[in-house]
């Protein structure tokens, strides 16, 4: 006898299939974590020589590490952080990395922070928004003088969000590589907007944007308008679009001059005070 599809019946499945994509991906990540927090403590066993006595190695544990309060723990550590950074010292050019600023891994993080969907949150609170407690817990690990460890280490969660943990323990190296390319960038945007800032333009006054000033131009307020190329008696929606209009021309991220964009930021606030 031949097959007859038409008496076909699909078995039966022992259980359903979900679809519930982003359940799937939050028990993936716990699971994730609970292995990082298991291979942790497994190193500093190995590390303390408390390879007998079960009982005595969660309290030898618990002395070098510290205790993190939060209620959804990310292994997160002062002794991890100082692995993260042993690892990345390898890298041949890890004292490149400068703190700053100007420049430097501070700077990095703020052009990070620009990005969020809301830039006035600080690093901590970002993360703590994208996954609840790793926030605090980081800034529990970083308590402590600065250093170029520590700043590296925020640096890289600013640039990869909660998954920096993941570059850290598995690509140390690539992520010093990612952190300097990024700085490199950093850099030839401020150069490029040195270059393209007109000749003659003063930083200690608000001279225009060609860095000519008008005979009569010496109160502040004449002088903020004169940079924002406005005229006396100018309606506050023209100060505001004009402010609007060189605030995106000049801006650092786009290759602009740092000095001028903070030079149009404060007249535009003179004007509007």
């Amino acid at each position: 006898m031949g097959f007859d599809p038409r008496r076909w019946k699909p078995a039966p499945r022992s259980r359903p299939i979900t679809t519930n994509v982003e359940a799937l991906l939050a028990e993936n990540d716990a699971l994730r974590r609970e292995v990082r927090a298991l291979r942790l403590q497994l190193e500093l066993v190995l590390q303390g020589g408390q390879a007998a006595a079960p009982e005595a190695q969660p309290q030898a544990a618990a002395r070098r590490r510290r205790p993190v309060t939060t209620a959804a723990s990310f292994g997160i550590t002062p002794e991890r952080v100082e692995h993260w950074g042993m690892a990345m010292a390898r890298h041949p050019q890890w004292r490149q990395l400068r703190i700053g600023p100007p420049g430097g891994l501070r700077e990095l993080i703020e052009a990070q922070r620009r990005q969020w969907w809301n830039p006035a949150l600080e690093l901590e609170q970002e993360l703590d928004r994208r996954a609840p407690g790793l926030g605090a817990e980081l800034v529990e690990a970083l308590r402590g003088p600065h250093s170029r460890v520590r700043w590296a280490v925020r640096a890289t969660f600013a640039v990869y969000g909660p998954s920096g943990q993941e570059w850290l323990d598995d690509e140390p190296l690539r992520v010093v590589e990612e952190l300097l390319r990024r700085l490199e960038q950093l850099e030839r945007r401020r150069t490029a907007g040195r270059q393209q800032r007109p000749k003659g333009t003063r930083t200690e006054n608000f001279s225009g944007p060609g860095g000519r000033q008008s005979p009569g131009a010496s109160e502040p307020r004449q002088q903020a308008l004169e940079l924002l190329g406005l005229e006396r008696g100018a309606s506050l929606q023209a100060i505001k679009r004009a402010y609007r209009r060189l605030a995106k021309q000049h801006h650092p991220d786009l290759g602009g001059d740092v000095e001028l964009f903070h030079r149009l930021d404060a007249a535009y606030r003179l004007l509007i005070a």
